[in-house]
């Protein structure tokens, strides 16, 4: 057994082309590995994102994933360099990644270790030949939430024994309010400093509630207008700047004058800081990061009750839980942290608790390096 994580040559692996929690996952935990003495090197996309963030953290890359039609080119690169290299462990952070890496690592007649991290939940069952062929090849499967770790029972061949339940961690130390002024936070953005700001944060992408927010918004204005401003944080993902529109053109016929479309923040947890209360109202979140973050931030939260949020909010000791896609009950959430004090503050140090107890990024790595050396 390999018990000396500095011998372990490891591949974080993602084919993304995109530039979300799911690449930033990667490279974060990829350079976590780095800093544990582990020789990383993350698999990747030519000309993606994911690529160029790497080089600038100083992580090499294999730039070997192109588009469909260069699955077989794909292929062929990998096999080679895993015949060339003493690769202990491959990573991956995305699925698609395994048409490239289950046939490279059996033509290289390698026994390098493949693990899975499932991230999305899915819909459609995988058990079909080719899937079984691809799926077999895994050691293990680290599902992100409880919710994830059901779906991939569902819908893949792999054996029970091998799902195992791997929260994401957080750097706690980075999600620290303490290391930013929230009164001068909110003057830098433009924001009144004597009202509540209520947040909400994340990429403006159907289906993370944005639409309900506002609804919420448009209801608690009616009682509370002078005591409540609303921050909205975060941009559309690329070819969805249609949705952006619609979103900032519902907030106009709703007539909600106390709200600031931030957009993207290159300091999440800098701009964060100026939410007193954190809105969470995603329909189907796998995990839930956004709010774990605001939960390590001390921020008081508000989220949708349903998936992955149920394994991070204990509801009325960490956090309040509403109805998904209920603007009314998001609104009714909103309305007993917006006047009650005292259960602000209790969930802020319970939340912050909770996610150093549970959730910290040092833990996860850990829990990897030990299912890596196993």
């Amino acid at each position: 057994m390999q018990n000396n994580p500095q011998k372990s040559n490891t591949l974080i692996s993602c084919g993304s082309y995109s530039w979300g929690g799911l690449e930033m996952f990667s490279l974060e935990t990829a350079r976590k590995l780095a800093d544990k003495g582990m020789n990383i090197k993350i698999l990747c996309s030519t000309d993606s994102r994911l690529c160029r963030e790497a080089e600038v953290n100083g992580i090499e890359t294999l730039p070997y994933f192109g588009k469909n039609v260069n699955i077989p080119a794909s292929i062929n690169k990998l096999r080679k360099y895993l015949k060339n290299s003493n690769t202990n462990v491959i990573h991956s952070n995305h699925s698609h990644d395994l048409w490239v890496l289950t046939p490279a690592l059996k033509w290289a007649g390698s026994k390098t270790k493949l693990f899975l991290t499932k991230h999305m939940a899915s819909g459609v069952k995988k058990n079909d030949l080719m899937h079984r062929y691809l799926y077999n090849r895994i050691d293990g499967v680290f599902a992100i939430s409880t919710y994830i770790q059901q779906s991939v029972k569902n819908t893949t061949p792999v054996p029970e024994n091998k799902i195992i339940l791997l929260p994401v961690g957080i750097d706690v130390v980075r999600f620290n309010k303490n290391r930013f002024n929230a009164k001068e936070v909110k003057m830098e953005l433009g924001l009144p400093v004597d009202k509540l700001i209520i947040g909400i944060v994340g990429r403006m992408t159907p289906g993370k509630g944005h639409e309900e927010f506002l609804e919420a918004a448009k209801i608690l204005n009616t009682k509370y207008e002078d005591r409540i401003f609303f921050l909205v944080i975060g941009s559309a993902s690329f070819g969805e700047a249609e949705y952006e529109k619609r979103i900032r053109t519902i907030a106009v016929k709703l007539n909600l004058k106390n709200i600031k479309f931030m957009g993207h923040a290159e300091i999440p947890e800098k701009s964060m800081t100026a939410i007193d209360i954190l809105s969470f109202p995603s329909h189907d979140e796998s995990f839930g990061r956004v709010l774990l973050e605001a939960m390590a931030l001390e921020i008081p939260t508000a989220a949708s009750g349903f998936a992955g949020v149920l394994d991070i909010t204990i509801e009325n000791e960490t956090g309040l839980l509403f109805k998904p896609k209920d603007a009314s009950s998001q609104a009714d959430a909103l309305e007993k942290l917006i006047t009650n004090k005292e259960l602000r503050d209790k969930f802020a140090l319970a939340g912050r608790k909770r996610a150093e107890e549970v959730f910290t990024i040092e833990l996860m790595i850990n829990n990897l390096i030990k299912h890596y050396t196993s």
